[in-house]
């Protein structure tokens, strides 16, 4: 049609040059007006092919690191940004496109510091399955300039990609013949075995929000259990990891695992015959058990700790919201306890506890640190502390909350191996 024109007017021959070449001018600026309408949109959802995440823990929890989209054709980078894209409960920190490929990267920053922000903690939700629920809002533009895929269009992942170790850990169930009671664990074994060799056992047990029915919901918490299977912490000394769960169904029938009160309670009974029937055949030591625990778990640690003084080496309890009955019961293990002093219920917990011990220059060590300091200057606190030589060390955290107590005390490797050498 542009062709036809211009010979038309080329054979009208009172036509200027000038005139001439504003013609084609026109009409080659109505032929991109045209183009430009021929630019095709397509829903998001048609051009969208799968999704994919991955997750990782970190010292407050499992969470999605990022999640890559996979598109039908090339996309052009500049047309993609942050804005284009939300994913559900999630900030994003950046996104990065490599041809059919659009990956987000989210942010990961710990949510329990400094203090506890509007946040609220659902093991639940927390789990394994969980998913990624990724919108696109915006438009973005095909590499060819032919197409824009447009939003909004909302697709969800099916799995996210795991850290390995997860796989590691068996899920296993106890149940207790003596009472009916059930528990579930998470079990980490040692990769490789030496004859004539045994291994100490480290026993998690975590504050009462992982009482739930998921699979291995202990694990979720935080690094209190996952960090003593690392390769990083088995290479130093392999051991035994059993990250204890208290099943939901097994607290409607037989009450909770801690009360406030200090009663002894069938589920501690049952945890204690778990670590002894489940090991009696295993290479492992029983002179060299382990407790860790956090929020209620760290509780229960020390209440079985002082029905059976001999049942544990020594402890690590992080926030421990209820007092110590019968101090006196924990003298022959060793313990480092540690609490924030604006948990005022851990706190006001401990200090009552410890009273008899603090200020004794034979039994204890007590230290306040400042919630702000680096890993590497918490690493120094904790060595000075351990340095001290005294069997029981307490650690008063200035600030922060609870939850980010829980991050502190696991991330330490000084009071990791403080506790191993025990």
């Amino acid at each position: 049609m542009f062709r036809k024109l211009v010979i038309k007017a080329m054979s009208h021959k009172a036509i200027s040059h000038k005139a001439m070449s504003l013609l084609v001018l026109s009409l080659m600026a109505g032929m991109d007006v045209c183009f430009a309408a021929k630019v095709r949109e397509v829903p998001a959802d048609v051009g969208l092919v799968s999704i994919d995440s991955e997750a990782a823990m970190f010292p407050d929890g499992y969470k999605i690191t990022k999640v890559t989209l996979l598109y039908k054709k090339k996309l052009e980078p500049s047309s993609v940004t942050v804005d284009d894209y939300e994913v559900q409960g999630q900030i994003i920190d950046s996104v990065e496109v490599n041809g059919t490929k659009v990956t987000i990267n989210l942010d990961t920053s710990n949510v329990w510091y400094p203090e506890h922000p509007d946040f609220k903690y659902d093991n639940d939700r927390n789990t394994f399955g969980k998913y990624a629920v990724v919108t696109q809002k915006g438009d973005v533009t095909v590499a060819d300039g032919k197409s824009v895929y447009t939003g909004p269009a909302t697709i969800t992942s099916e799995k996210n990609k795991e850290p390995k170790l997860f796989k590691q850990f068996w899920d296993k169930t106890y149940h207790d013949d003596e009472t009916e009671l059930e528990i579930r664990y998470a079990l980490f074994t040692p990769e490789r075995y030496s004859e004539g060799w045994s291994y100490p056992i480290v026993v998690f047990i975590p504050d009462s929000r992982a009482t739930t029915n998921i699979s291995k919901a202990t694990l979720l918490q935080g690094m209190g259990g996952y960090i003593w299977a690392t390769e990083e912490e088995q290479k130093k000394q392999q051991a035994f990891v059993v990250a204890i769960q208290y099943p939901k169904y097994t607290e409607k029938k037989y009450g909770p695992l801690v009360t406030g009160d200090g009663s002894w309670t069938p589920g501690l009974e049952a945890i204690c015959r778990l670590i002894q029937k489940e090991f009696a055949n295993s290479r492992a030591s029983r002179t060299r058990v382990y407790g860790v625990g956090q929020g209620e778990g760290a509780a229960a640690n020390l209440l079985i700790g002082q029905k059976y003084p001999s049942f544990y080496a020594a402890q690590v309890a992080i926030s421990p919201i209820y007092e110590i009955k019968n101090l006196d019961a924990l003298s022959t293990e060793k313990l480092w306890i540690m609490v924030s002093s604006k948990d005022r219920q851990s706190y006001d917990s401990m200090e009552k506890s410890l009273r008899p011990w603090i200020g004794d220059s034979v039994n204890l060590s007590k230290e306040t640190w400042n919630v702000d300091l680096s890993s590497e200057e918490f690493e120094n606190a904790a060595l000075k502390q351990k340095n001290k030589g005294l069997p029981n060390n307490y650690t008063v955290i200035d600030g922060g909350c609870r939850e980010y107590t829980w991050c502190i005390g696991t991330g330490i490797e000084q009071i990791r191996d403080w506790l191993m050498a025990q």
